[in-house]
């Protein structure tokens, strides 16, 4: 499949503001990362809060831009196209679906807001509310606004206005976070189906692993700003090979009883992401860290099932042959 999106040393820095009388400090929050992204795929995000998911989603939005690095969609440098042209093709569900929807409009006027930004006609709000029944909200909710609706009502919602469009590319940003575990599984069946009839490409943010294996073909693990691993779902969760990943696995609740919650051994402690760990940045949390891991960052190279950055296997190892 050819290539939908891609980003190339993508960075994003902020200067912060660290105390009174003290000089302002730069945090990475993303640190070169590289994706590839093709037509019909799920790409799954993963990592813990703070490693920079968020604003990478924010920047393959094109709500902010990168500091250093590039993204192209289909070839085209996404800083070179205009805010109403990127919103044709690429759109967000957010993590809270109450606070991403104007409270004082109907649910159909959200949804039929894109249609008039494009100038796309919409007679009676005909297009809107034909969305709306497609994600599972009948026509007579169609005068109600966002407090009239239960959250996951409000989730259908933000999934119609993103869809209205015929987008090619949805960025979920934790979009079933905020829900009960009964509805999660509603939203997340409602997305699949979504993504088979509209041939939609997904990035999807999430905190959860199970939700992730279900619903990704593809997961990158995020750790302070960079990819440590990427590789298809399938083969990743079941032999992943990056220490991160594998406490990042480790860390999931098992419904047996007595065993507890899990040690992903990495302690309580996280690294602070204004003046990250040298080498590589996880060394400090590692079981398996070497002396030279504190001092030399790992690249991130290809082997025969996707992309690692660990120094457990040397480059010659893990680089596939010419």
């Amino acid at each position: 499949m050819s290539a939908l999106i891609e980003a190339r040393g993508l960075s994003r820095s902020f200067s912060i503001n660290t105390g009174m009388f003290k000089p302002r400090r730069t945090l990475h929050a993303v640190n070169g990362v590289d994706l590839t992204v093709a037509r019909g795929e799920v790409l799954g995000i993963v990592g813990e809060s703070g490693c920079g998911k968020s604003t990478l989603a924010r920047m393959l939005l094109g709500l902010i831009a990168p500091t250093s690095g590039n993204m192209v969609l289909e070839g085209q440098d996404i800083t070179t196209m205009s805010r109403r042209d990127m919103a044709r093709r690429v759109q967000p569900v957010f993590q809270d679906p109450y606070s991403s929807l104007n409270p004082r409009r109907s649910i159909a006027s959200i949804v039929s807001l894109p249609l008039e930004v494009h100038g796309v006609p919409n007679p009676k709000q005909e297009k809107a509310i034909a969305m709306l029944e497609r994600v599972g909200l009948p026509a007579r909710l169609a005068d109600n606004t966002p407090g009239q609706l239960s959250g996951g009502q409000r989730q259908r919602v933000a999934i119609a206005r993103a869809l209205v469009m015929n987008p090619e590319i949805v960025i979920c940003d934790e979009p079933t976070s905020a829900l009960d575990v009964s509805v999660q599984a509603q939203i997340m069946n409602l997305l699949m189906a979504l993504r088979r009839e509209f041939n939609l490409t997904y990035v999807f943010i999430s905190h959860n692993l199970a939700v992730v294996e279900h619903i990704a073909t593809h997961v990158a693990v995020m750790y302070l700003g960079r990819v440590v691993e990427s590789g298809v779902t399938a083969e990743l969760f079941r032999n992943p090979r990056h220490p991160y990943t594998q406490a990042l696995l480790a860390s999931v609740l098992t419904p047996e009883t007595g065993l507890g919650i899990p040690d992903m051994g990495l302690g309580l402690s996280f690294p602070d992401p204004v003046n990250p760990p040298s080498g590589c940045p996880f060394h400090p949390r590692c079981k398996d860290a070497m002396p030279h891991c504190s001092t030399v960052r790992p690249p991130l190279v290809k082997r025969d099932d996707g992309l690692i950055a660990c120094h457990l296997y040397p480059a010659e190892e893990r680089t596939l042959p010419s």
